[in-house]
């Protein structure tokens, strides 16, 4: 059985086989059917749903992505849930209220993830302001594009609903009602899930023993966490699961501790510690990295995609194995037997090829400080800028010796190779080329033209639907004088501490950065 609550009532529901959505228990078994299927995909919103799990705050996520089985012990919140439960006729709640006056809704199919979204962000805004956070409208633009970031309309053009949570978070319509649902959250969790009359098993374990003995006894069982990726398995090709592996109740792997490797200070970071528990980590202490996260999915992939499932995917259009090897990180991996800990950029082989074993996980991946005079930037071109995979990533990472003598730069490329990985041509010949002639103003053909060598005898991509070979050989050249400008700028403007060396005057004020990277 699964014990959850939904909208506010303890719900208890017959274990479903391992691959079983959210989205269809609520639709096939719960009749709740506000919630759509759009996409089946994570990529359009209309499945967004409110959950709350033990000891965090509430969120947004995809049902169509999120497999049914992780419902336990936690608060779940649908479009029918948004009036307050405790009204014997619910009146319309203050989100329901905004779409209707301003005219947010047209064909009505897109509205539920909508409306869910904007309750998750009315809920979370009215709890900063209480604290005493003031945002102003263009700061209220940057909250709403990151709450709606993963609902797409095609029918209103966008302006109604931006009105709807411009007024919303106003408090033209009163404050939030969220809150109201009473929590019935369960403090255990069963290790082993088995689904009656069907051969298949969905494992929970909660320790670390437990899940690297299953992992050797069952090698071939898929692991599981934030499943943004490997339920489309299920939701696209149709494929269903026997059993599964899912790694979010173990401790270890969910948090991020303070450490040393190969004598650098740093942080490990769990494999299972989502993008959102990332944020403020990297927002203190590697912003373009954040800002760079804030562009991995939408609010609602964020939430629960995990680290070490976008680095054991191995895709090479994954996000963070380009940001994490230009910052020197290592990643431990772990059996029975004990652990490894490999420099990331050596462990991935080839297309969908790395280096863990059958029976090894990802446990964790060391995170290297900053040093001093390190500046890094990070580009990815994609065909939308949000909720989009890359057509090409890149990040540059640079520092200069202490005694401002050599300079160093460390460049990862994803897009541009089977696998995500480092320029190694390019970053010998710009070691050797002072920044000031590398920018937009001072970049001769000549350099600029042994550049576009050096990427090339880099890198070899292919050509697909979102660029062509040429193309992203060229724009992975032309990023450079970008690259040289922008830490030219930083040096000029800012002063050589770390917590503002790499703050750029465009970005939101660090009020409002505190508030995203919470909410």
């Amino acid at each position: 059985m699964i014990d959850f609550t939904l909208n506010g009532r303890a719900c208890r529901l017959p274990s479903p086989p391992p691959g079983t959505t959210v989205l269809e228990v609520l639709r096939d078994s719960l009749g709740h059917d506000g919630t759509k299927e759009g996409c089946a995909s994570g990529d359009c919103g209309a499945c967004t749903i409110a959950l709350q799990t033990p000891g965090q705050s509430l969120t947004t996520a995809n049902a169509c992505l999120m497999p049914a089985h992780q419902l336990e012990g936690c608060e779940l919140i649908t479009v029918e849930g948004l009036a307050s439960p405790d009204s014997t006729t619910p009146a319309l709640s203050p989100v329901q209220q905004a779409l209707v006056a301003t005219h947010a809704s047209q064909c009505g199919f897109c509205t539920p993830g909508i409306a869910i979204s904007l309750a998750v962000l009315h809920a979370s805004h009215q709890q900063h302001v209480s604290q005493g956070n003031v945002f102003d409208d263009r700061q209220r633009d940057t909250l709403i594009d990151h709450a709606l970031g993963g609902n797409l309309c095609r029918c209103t053009g966008y302006r109604p609903i931006r009105e709807a949570a411009h007024r919303l978070l106003a408090g033209e319509f009163g404050t939030a009602n969220l809150s109201a649902h009473s929590s019935l959250l369960l403090a255990s969790v069963p290790e082993t899930i088995v689904t009656p009359t069907i051969d298949s098993h969905y494992h929970r374990p909660r320790t670390l023993a437990a899940l690297l003995a299953l992992r050797t006894a069952q090698p071939d069982m898929p692991l599981i966490a934030g499943g943004t990726d490997l339920m489309l398995e299920h939701t696209q090709r149709l494929r269903d699961f026997p059993a599964l592996l899912d790694v979010t109740q173990v401790t270890e792997l969910c948090r991020i501790d303070e450490g040393e490797h190969a004598g650098q200070s740093g942080w490990w970071l769990g494999a299972a510690v989502t993008y959102r528990q990332l944020m403020p980590l990297l927002r203190e202490h590697y912003p373009e990295a954040a800002d760079l996260l804030n562009r991995l999915g939408s609010e609602q992939i964020r939430n629960r995609g995990t680290l070490g499932g976008n680095i054991g995917n191995a895709s090479p259009i994954g996000d963070m194995p380009p940001l994490l090897i230009a910052l020197e990180a290592y990643v431990q991996l772990m059996n029975q037997r004990g652990e490894r800990i490999l420099k990331l950029e050596d462990f991935f082989l080839d297309y969908k090829r790395t280096q863990l074993m059958p029976d090894e996980i990802i446990h964790s991946v060391f995170l290297p400080r900053p040093v001093k005079s390190q500046r890094l930037a990070a580009y990815k071109l994609s065909k939308r800028r949000d909720d989009d995979i890359s057509t090409l990533l890149g990040v540059f990472a640079w520092r200069r010796d202490a005694d401002g003598g050599a300079q160093h730069w460390r460049i990862a490329f994803g897009g541009m190779a089977s696998i995500p990985a480092r320029a190694f041509h390019l970053e010998a010949l710009l070691d050797e080329i002072p920044l000031e002639s590398l920018t937009p103003a001072t970049l001769n053909r000549q350099t600029l033209g042994m550049i576009e060598q050096a990427t090339g005898a880099d890198f070899s991509p292919l050509s697909d639907v979102r660029g062509s070979r040429e193309y992203r050989l060229k724009a992975a050249s032309h990023l450079i004088p970008r690259v040289a400008q922008r830490i030219l700028n930083e040096q000029a403007a800012h002063s050589a501490t770390h917590h503002t060396a790499n703050t750029s005057s465009s970005q939101p004020p660090e009020s409002l950065d505190a508030y995203l990277a919470q909410s």
